[in-house]
This record gives structure tokens, C-alpha cells and sequence, in this order.
């Protein structure tokens, strides 16, 4: 963890994360879950003032609600949703849409796509991924996120990319299932989150 402020994420990015969360949750539970929390619900498509802190606040009162196995499965189910809102908003940038990536082998594809996933996390909001590889798997660290100061909030964000993954896998190989596993968490002692994806799909 660095000692300068968190860099909040991008306006983009909170959209996307509550859109997900609108698909994921419906109308009436966010409302009483931001009620809950103390927060006012903002308008579809528009974010007015709210913040990362409000998403922690928010994650925090679904925690209370369902528990943090609950918490963790709708955090999974949300990053799946938020996927191709990340891919639609920051894909052009990264060379998502790019030919030489189109056309790469779906291993190497899937390397590529996992560095500029974490490109994108490290510039919309500060949170650095370390993109590493096992003989037979790529091992996809947080290795600094300043948000996620809070053992719930932590396994939060890393539910959120362990879902986002399971999407990111999906899409590049016309729907095979790979293993996507995290195999450490910081909320249970570990030094750093980590999630395992393995090279070749289960199917």
C-alpha cells in the first residue's frame, strides 16, 4: 500500500459498476440498501456525486444484509455484468477492437486481454494488477489497491474481478468455461489477493 491518497475511480467506471449493479440487484433492493446506508440512489445514467467511498458504504450494508457469502456472490455476479461495459467503454483504447489482437491464438489472446484489463483498473481507478504466469495458469494479483482498506471491501473487489474474468474468458473463446479460482484473499491474512486462471478451458 502507498501513503498518497486513493485515486477514485473514473466516472466512467463507477457508472458501469452501478449499471452492473442494476442488472444484478433490482430497482427496489438498491434503493433500500442505499437507504440502508445512508445514501441517496443516483438517477440511471447519471452518477451526480457519488464516489468510491459510497460504493464502500454500499457494499458494507450488503454485507449486513446477506452475509458475506451473499456479499461475495452478488459482488461475482456483478462483475460478470460489468464487462462488457468495461470492454464497450475502455476496449477501443486498450486495442480490444485492434486486428493484431482479434487475431491472436485464444491463449495468447486471453494474456493480452488480462494485461489490458489490468491497464484499465490501474488507470480508472488505481488499482494495480500484476499479471503473472504458472506453467499450466496466470495468476492475476492485486498488489496495491488503496481502496480496499476494509477486509469486506476487499473481498468485494476481488469477487468483482474474479466475475469480471469468468466474463472476459467467455467472451474471447465463444463461451468455453475456464477455471477462474481465487486461491488467496487478503481479508483472510494473505499479503495480496490473487486469482488463478487456467490456460485451457474445462470444455
Amino acid at each position: 500500500m502507498t501513503d498518497t491518497a486513493p485515486q477514485n475511480c473514473s466516472d466512467e467506471m463507477l457508472q458501469i459498476i452501478m449499471e452492473a449493479s442494476r442488472v444484478v440487484l433490482d430497482t427496489a433492493e438498491m434503493e433500500s440498501l442505499a437507504a440502508a446506508a445512508g445514501l441517496p440512489l443516483p438517477k440511471v445514467g447519471s452518477m451526480g456525486h457519488w464516489s468510491w467511498d459510497n460504493f464502500r458504504a454500499l457494499s458494507t450494508e450488503l454485507g449486513n444484509r446477506y452475509g458475506s457469502l451473499g456479499a461475495r456472490g452478488t459482488a461475482l455476479k456483478v462483475g460478470r455484468a460489468a464487462f462488457q461495459g468495461v470492454v464497450r467503454t475502455y476496449g477501443s483504447d486498450e486495442g480490444f477492437e485492434a486486428k493484431e489482437y482479434q487475431l491472436l491464438p485464444v491463449r495468447k489472446r486471453a494474456r493480452a486481454g488480462l494485461e489490458k484489463l489490468a491497464a484499465i483498473f490501474d488507470c480508472a481507478c488505481g488499482i494495480r494488477v500484476a499479471v503473472t504466469a504458472e506453467p499450466d495458469a496466470w495468476l492475476w494479483t492485486l498488489a496495491d489497491c488503496e481502496h480496499c482498506n476494509h477486509p469486506a471491501v476487499e473481498a468485494m473487489v476481488s469477487h468483482f474481478m474474479l466475475g469480471l474474468l469468468q466474463a472476459y474468458l467467455a467472451w474471447i473463446s465463444g463461451g468455453k468455461v475456464f477455471q477462474v479460482e481465487e486461491i488467496a484473499c487478503r481479508a483472510q491474512g494473505a499479503s495480496n489477493c490473487v486469482i488463478r486462471v487456467l490456460r485451457l478451458p474445462l470444455d
